[in-house]
C-alpha cells in the first residue's frame, strides 16, 4: 500500500484478528487477519496516521 499524500510505501503498523459467525454453531467461522498501515516518510503530514486496512481471509482447519 503506498500513501495517498506522498506516495511512499507504507508499513504494517498494528495487526489482529476478527473472527466472524463464532457466536452459533450453525454458522460458518470465518477468521480474518487486519492489516494497519501508516506512512513512513518522516516529511510526509500523514506519517504516523492510519492511511489504510487490509483484510486478508485466513484458512481454518
Amino acid at each position: 500500500m503506498k500513501c495517498p499524500k506522498c506516495g511512499m510505501d507504507a508499513i504494517i503498523s498494528e495487526s489482529h484478528n476478527r473472527v466472524e459467525g463464532d457466536k452459533s454453531p450453525t454458522d460458518q467461522t470465518r477468521l480474518f487477519r487486519v492489516l494497519v498501515f501508516q506512512c513512513r516518510n518522516p516529511q510526509c503530514k500523514l506519517r504516523g496516521t492510519e492511511i489504510g486496512r487490509q483484510e486478508l481471509a485466513q484458512k481454518l482447519e
